[in-house]
C-alpha cells in the first residue's frame, strides 16, 4: 500500500504539483481496493459508519440554517462511501485542462481537496486491515484506531478540512470571482470538467451562503481533536450508540 509523504515535504510546492501528487496516490489506493472486491466493499461499509458519526457529532450543524450546506459540503461531499476510480482517472487526464482554466485559488481547492481523500483513503485502508474479521462495535473501532496510531496523519486530516475551508472562506469574498467562475462554467463543462467546476463552485456557494466560517471550523476542529484524543486513548464512551458493522 502507498506510504503518505509526510505534507512538510510538499507544503511550499504549488497547486499544480501537490494536486497531481494526492491524485496518483490516491488513484494506487483504490487500485488497490478494487483488485480485492471483499476490501473494497469493507472499506465501503466503514465509511458509511463513519459518515454517520460525523453525522452524529455535527447534527446540529448539518440542521442550521447557516451552517447546514456548509456542513454537508465539508463533512459528506468530501467524505462518501463508493469507488472514486474512474474520477481519478478522468481528473488526471484532465489536469492540464483545470491548470488552464482554473484560476489558482480554484487548484488550491482541487489540492487540498485531493490530499484530504488520499489521506482519508489511506488511514481508512489502514483501519480496514485491522479490523478484518471482526464485528465492530464502538469499543473494537477505538482500539483499532489507537491500534493504528498514525497520530500525525490523524492530526492532518481534521487541518485540512480547516485548510480548505479558510480557502473557500477568502474566496468567497472575492468580489469578482463568481462573475469569473460563471464565465468559464461553460468552457469547463465543454472541456470535461463539469464535475470538477461544479465541486469548486459549489464549495463557493456554500461558504457565500454561510458568511464568516472561522466559528464553524473552529466547532468542527475542537470535536474532532477532541474525539481524535479521546479514541487515542482508547475512550470508546464518544462513539456510543453507533451500530455494531460486520467486516469480513
Amino acid at each position: 500500500m502507498t506510504t503518505m509523504l509526510p505534507p512538510s515535504l510538499l507544503a511550499d510546492s504549488p497547486p499544480q504539483a501537490r494536486l497531481h501528487h494526492y491524485l496518483q496516490q490516491v488513484s494506487t489506493l483504490r487500485e488497490t481496493l478494487r483488485a480485492h472486491p471483499d476490501d473494497a466493499k469493507a472499506r465501503d461499509a466503514l465509511r458509511t459508519w463513519q459518515a454517520e458519526r460525523l453525522g452524529r457529532t455535527h447534527q446540529d450543524l448539518m440542521q442550521s440554517k447557516r451552517y447546514g450546506p456548509a456542513a454537508h459540503f465539508f463533512l459528506t461531499d468530501l467524505y462518501e462511501p463508493g469507488d472514486s476510480g474512474r474520477r481519478d482517472a478522468d481528473l488526471l487526464k484532465l489536469l492540464p485542462t483545470a491548470e488552464r482554466l482554473l484560476p489558482e485559488s480554484g487548484l488550491e481547492v482541487l489540492a487540498k481537496a485531493i490530499e484530504l481523500d488520499a489521506l482519508s483513503e489511506a488511514l481508512d485502508y489502514q483501519m480496514l486491515q485491522t479490523l478484518k474479521g471482526q464485528t465492530m462495535s464502538a469499543e473494537r473501532y477505538a482500539k483499532a484506531y489507537r491500534d493504528v496510531g498514525q497520530r500525525a496523519l490523524r492530526e492532518r486530516q481534521i487541518e485540512l478540512v480547516g485548510e480548505l475551508g479558510h480557502v473557500l472562506d477568502r474566496l468567497s469574498r472575492k468580489p469578482f470571482l463568481g462573475t469569473t467562475l460563471k464565465l468559464i462554467s461553460g468552457p469547463a463543462h465543454l472541456a470535461g470538467m463539469g464535475d470538477l467546476f461544479s465541486f469548486v463552485e459549489r464549495g463557493y456557494q456554500v461558504c457565500r451562503h454561510m458568511g464568516r466560517a472561522e466559528e464553524f471550523l473552529s466547532l468542527i476542529d475542537s470535536r474532532e481533536r477532541a474525539i481524535m484524543q479521546a479514541l487515542m486513548m482508547g475512550d470508546a464512551s464518544i462513539l456510543d450508540g453507533m451500530l455494531e458493522l460486520r467486516f469480513g
